[in-house]
């Protein structure tokens, strides 16, 4: 069980700043918002930190969560749902600057 669990931390970790690039990347807003409804500049920096921040977050707390307090015996399911939760979060942020 310990070694999935260090497998899936290795995974969160390699994937979650992959994730929160994307998300700095793909919902700034490039130009200027001034006349646009729709995209990036519908909802101001929604999506960004939604993306971005959320991804942040959920990385450092499924690490925490994993590790912290376990007494040698690791959380292995929390890695795997960070995951998913941060795939939504993308999905999340998307449906919102569509």
């Amino acid at each position: 069980m310990r070694r999935l669990a260090v497998l899936g931390t290795v995974v969160l970790c390699v994937c979650a700043p992959i994730a929160m690039v994307y998300g700095l990347v793909a919902f700034t807003p490039t130009a200027g918002c001034e006349f646009s409804v729709s995209g990036a500049c519908s909802y101001g920096v929604t999506p960004t930190v939604v993306a971005a921040g959320g991804t942040a977050l959920v990385w450092a707390g499924s690490v925490v969560l994993t590790w912290a307090g376990t007494r040698g015996r690791p959380r292995v399911v929390v890695p795997y749902a960070a995951l998913v939760l941060i795939a939504s979060l993308l999905l999340a942020a998307d449906r919102v600057a569509g």
